[in-house]
């Protein structure tokens, strides 16, 4: 009579610099950036902390890393275009998006100091569009630093507001403080009450880009 033993084969996916960094993101996006250790990361990935060091540097290598998933989806989300107006409008799509996808993790855009290479490869990819669209390089360059410009903040004003559909707020009046005049309430109502983030956010895009014509 043969007995067979069980398979005690580890099947887990193997530890990678690439895992550890998606794994960052999913923790933040679920915990918080201030809560995020590599402890905690360790022992969300199924291993120990000091584990993660075989393929990270430290905290600061994780963070710059996250920084990098989160450009390379700007640069899967943003094509270029032969219609390279559509192509910068796309880019500030998908960067707002991406941030509002992450919003936990959309501070270390802002602030890590690293150029990441997915945000190097798709700001080549677009300015190589427009050249070949007719733009000056200077100035193809330039609009494209303003929209990257006008599509942070746009969405760091939106998430700082916690803002989820039209308006500033559910009710304007808890925006105003205590003795404002109707008349300024009622500018209050339209000015903000009346807002819609995501037209306003196309009614910029467009001024820019009508804005540069090809020389």
């Amino acid at each position: 009579m043969t007995t067979t033993s069980a398979s005690t084969t580890d099947t887990r996916t193997p530890l990678s610099r690439e895992r550890i960094l998606h794994a960052a993101l999913d923790y933040i996006d679920q915990h918080g950036l201030e809560a995020l250790s590599m402890h905690k990361l360790g022992a969300a990935l199924g291993v120990k902390g000091m584990s993660l060091y075989n393929h990270v540097a430290n905290k600061d290598d994780v963070l710059d890393g996250v920084v990098d998933v989160l450009w390379a989806e700007v640069e899967n989300e943003a094509p270029p275009d032969a219609d390279w107006r559509a192509g910068y409008r796309r880019f500030a799509h998908a960067l707002r998006d991406t941030m509002h996808r992450h919003p936990k993790a959309a501070a270390l855009i802002g602030s890590r100091q690293v150029m990441p290479e997915p945000a190097l490869r798709c700001v080549q990819a677009h300015i190589a569009a427009a050249v070949d669209g007719g733009l000056a390089e200077e100035r193809a360059y330039a609009l494209l630093r303003t929209i990257n410009s006008y599509a942070l903040g746009y969405a760091f004003a939106l998430l700082s507001w916690g803002l989820g559909g039209p308006g500033c707020a559910p009710s304007i009046s808890h925006l105003l403080r205590p003795g404002t005049s109707d008349e300024l309430a009622g500018v209050a109502e339209v000015f903000c009450g009346q807002s819609d983030p995501d037209a306003e956010f196309e009614l910029g895009l467009s001024l820019m880009l009508a804005s540069t014509e090809p020389d």
